[in-house]
């Protein structure tokens, strides 16, 4: 599977995710100013999450500066622009990641910090689409990417909300998805193949027991960065 069919294929997932999670989504013009710039913020961070799933240092790095230097255009409340401070500093940081892994977890951290200002601020966002629950390892390997797909975003839709039922089913789901496919061989050295299968698996149990929101974002960082170290590898390295 090439970096291309990856982007296709997270695509769809990102369409639905931001149908779940912003239904009826307002654009920003249509919007209140105060929420249409928070549509911007999501927006970004769902970019954010993306890139750094599918290991394009280049785009991450780009689209965390973007956050970074985001203006505010209009006053917002006190609760929210405490917020912001954490929110640009950990953007700036992740425009300056160095690798994949870096990327992803900046990506987590931004989510976990939209998550606070969501529960500070009283933000009630709609759980995500569900979708069917997974199966084992197939020989499919479209298929099985497309699960693993669907359930870290479920678990990047649980920390944002924050929904606690999106990330506990996320993190059974991707526990329940098990191995990497065999589809995989030939494209990935097979220890590699392993190796992060079994480190999906120990991550998605980390974030079943995980009730903090410090250890969920660490938790779902690592797994995001899994991912992309994959990713990279079916491309040959990655893109600086």
């Amino acid at each position: 599977m090439t970096r291309t069919q990856l982007h296709t294929l997270g695509a769809s997932f990102s369409v639905l995710l931001a149908l779940a999670s912003c239904s009826p989504r307002p654009s920003p013009d249509q919007a209140g100013v105060v929420r249409g710039q928070m549509v911007n913020h999501y927006d970004i961070a769902l970019e954010l999450r993306d890139h750094a799933i599918a290991g394009d240092l280049t785009r991450a790095r780009a689209t965390a500066r973007t956050l970074a230097e985001l203006e505010t255009t209009a006053d917002l409340p006190p609760s929210v622009l405490l917020q912001l401070g954490p929110t640009r500093h950990e953007a700036e940081v992740m425009s300056d990641a160095r690798t994949v892994e870096a990327a992803a977890q900046g990506a987590a951290e931004v989510a976990g910090t939209c998550g606070a200002c969501h529960l500070a601020n009283d933000v009630e966002l709609p759980p995500a689409i569900p979708g069917p629950t997974p199966g084992s390892a197939t020989d499919d390997l479209e298929a099985h990417m497309e699960g693993l797909s669907r359930v870290t975003r479920r678990l990047w839709a649980g920390l944002i909300a924050p929904n606690e039922e999106d990330w506990q089913t996320g993190a059974a789901d991707l526990i329940a998805v098990g191995g990497l496919p065999s589809g995989l061989e030939g494209l990935v050295p097979a220890r590699d193949v392993d190796l992060a299968a079994r480190r999906l698996t120990r991550l998605a149990e980390e974030a079943a027991s995980a009730h903090e929101d410090r250890y969920r974002v660490r938790a779902l960082g690592e797994i995001w960065g899994t991912c992309a170290e994959c990713h990279v590898s079916l491309e040959g390295g990655a893109r600086h």
